[in-house]
């Protein structure tokens, strides 16, 4: 008993050792930073009225006190509450402070958890964005949804893998509650920092998995006895639901306990952890995306780190950067899915190192259509972009780099030059350069572009919303219909971006819309 305590407290601790090494962060703040700072189009700082002057007053003539005087109004300081945490201001991304309104907190927790991030790039960033923003809470007709707002916008970042982000907003809030303490311990064990969670969950309140985690950390510190003890009484008061007694047992009991158990149905990160710890690691490629951190602490092999930030990467959370440094880690060895795109990049690195425009052509020709299959066309794009730029490029090579350099957003001067001679390429630069769009028709999602951006009003109740002040609802309305057109919905590309230039977001709208033309995802 001993010598497996010992063993398994050991392979506890190998992972925490490999993830003190990574000192790259895992995800995008930085990147998000960056784009936050982008301008959000043409807009004037307010200015305050100068004061009046105000001319001395002699002892002799102070106001009547009773004379009628302007009525002196009191009201107390905005308090920061949990659902107003945010990691930067509504105001750098173009929306007003009130954007909730007075929604029901309810009817936004639900908008936000159907949203579905199967979005083109801009989407996503503009969902991230709004997630991660501080706005004035919303309206509570019930005291005790304080705080849901809050978890929700949680729950949907830990969903898309956005756990830097999450983490932050939980760092922020004012209070924590078992709520916050339960998904911070369920973030820090899946990027690694068991001794975190657990350090964190000492002393702290703990949600329905607290006795659990209790367990899992008093084992991790060593505390055998302490655990075995605390598993049978959480058994026989019924702390633990069936699955996680199951697996607490098999980490702790001795040696003639029949281990032989399959992984629970719905595995937590706790459970995954223990699983790894005990020898029976579940691999994360089956698992919702969060879990692809966990690929990322240099202790998974090469082509698990890349499945890893592939994900990540398509789900708008990780910088393109990082996946182009874990493509260049080494030389691929094997043939076919990630390999060929693993060849495909560093191919296209060397041409581009060696200045041989020829060979750029040939190398862009044959990595485009791998990295478009896999829906990281984007990614590819913000990596490439800046040096494909000058490069004089003909036949197919000229066409994707033309696309390349609109989806980074980059110079658009020589996008212009390089443009195809059609009415797509006419609508997709108007689109990027913030020109009027032509009238000239155009097929696939161009129609509907041009409808969206040519409604005066919006249906109901998208009209009754926005004239409400309700434009949270609004626009996780529109998010969710983004998505809808994601999948060619020609209705939803019209309805989707009328609703993002009325609040204002025309930046936003026309990338979204460029997005739509040039990626087409439909089928």
């Amino acid at each position: 008993m001993i010598l497996r305590a010992a063993g398994i407290f050991l392979a506890l601790c190998i992972p925490v050792a490999g993830a003190a090494q990574q000192s790259t962060p895992l995800s995008a703040i930085d990147w998000l930073e960056q784009a936050l700072t982008q301008p959000l189009g043409p807009s004037a700082p307010l200015r305050a009225p100068s004061p009046a002057p105000v001319s001395p007053t002699a002892p002799g003539d102070l106001p009547d006190p009773g004379a009628s005087a302007e009525p002196i109004v009191a009201r107390p300081l905005e308090q920061r509450t949990r659902d107003s945490v945010g990691l930067f201001a509504a105001a750098r991304i173009g929306l007003p402070r009130d954007l909730w309104g007075n929604t029901p907190v309810p009817l936004l927790a639900e908008a936000i958890a159907a949203l579905d991030p199967d979005m083109v790039p801009a989407a996503q960033r503009l969902m991230l964005r709004v997630l991660s923003a501080e706005f004035a809470p919303p309206h509570l007709a019930d005291p005790g949804m304080a705080g849901s707002l809050l978890l929700a916008r949680l729950d949907k970042l830990i969903e898309i893998g956005a756990l830097e982000q999450a983490s932050q907003l939980i760092d922020a809030a004012p209070a924590q509650t078992a709520a916050l303490n339960t998904r911070a311990f369920d973030i820090a064990l899946l990027l690694g920092e068991e001794d975190r969670a657990c350090a964190r969950l000492q002393g702290q309140l703990a949600g329905a998995s607290g006795e659990a985690a209790r367990i899992f950390c008093l084992a991790r510190r060593g505390e055998w006895q302490t655990a075995h003890a605390a598993l049978g009484a959480a058994r026989a008061l019924g702390g633990l639901d069936r699955a996680e007694a199951a697996l607490l047992t098999r980490f702790l009991e001795e040696e003639d306990v029949e281990l032989s158990l399959p992984p629970p149905q719905h595995l937590t990160p706790m459970g995954w952890r223990v699983l790894e710890a005990l020898g029976d690691p579940v691999g994360t490629g089956s698992l919702p995306v969060a879990f692809a951190h966990a690929d990322l602490r240099g202790t998974s092999g090469w082509r698990a780190q890349i499945d890893a930030a592939e994900r990540l990467t398509r789900m708008g959370v990780m910088q393109p950067e990082r996946l182009m440094g874990i493509y260049s880690q080494r030389r691929a060895a094997a043939s076919g899915g990630v390999w060929d795109r693993v060849r495909a990049v560093q191919r296209l690195d060397s041409a581009l190192q060696d200045d041989d425009d020829n060979a750029v052509a040939g190398a862009l020709r044959a990595a485009w259509p791998l990295f478009q299959a896999m829906e990281l066309e984007n990614a590819f794009a913000r990596i490439f972009a800046d040096r494909l730029a000058d490069r004089d490029l003909t036949g197919p090579g000229a066409r994707m780099q033309w696309e390349i350099l609109l989806l980074a957003e980059t110079r658009l001067d020589l996008a212009a030059e390089r443009a195809p001679a059609s009415a797509s390429a006419r609508l997709a630069l108007a689109l990027a350069s913030g020109t009027d769009l032509p009238d000239t028709p155009v097929s696939g999602y161009g129609g509907a572009i041009l409808a969206g951006f040519g409604h005066d009003t919006l249906p109901m109740p998208q009209s009754l919303w926005l004239a409400e002040g309700e434009r949270g609802r609004l626009l996780l309305d529109s998010l969710a219909t983004i998505a809808d057109a994601t999948q060619g919905d020609p209705l939803a590309t019209e309805r989707g971006l009328a609703a993002l230039l009325a609040l204002g977001l025309e930046r936003d709208a026309r990338q979204i819309a460029l997005e739509l033309l040039l990626l087409d995802r439909r089928g």
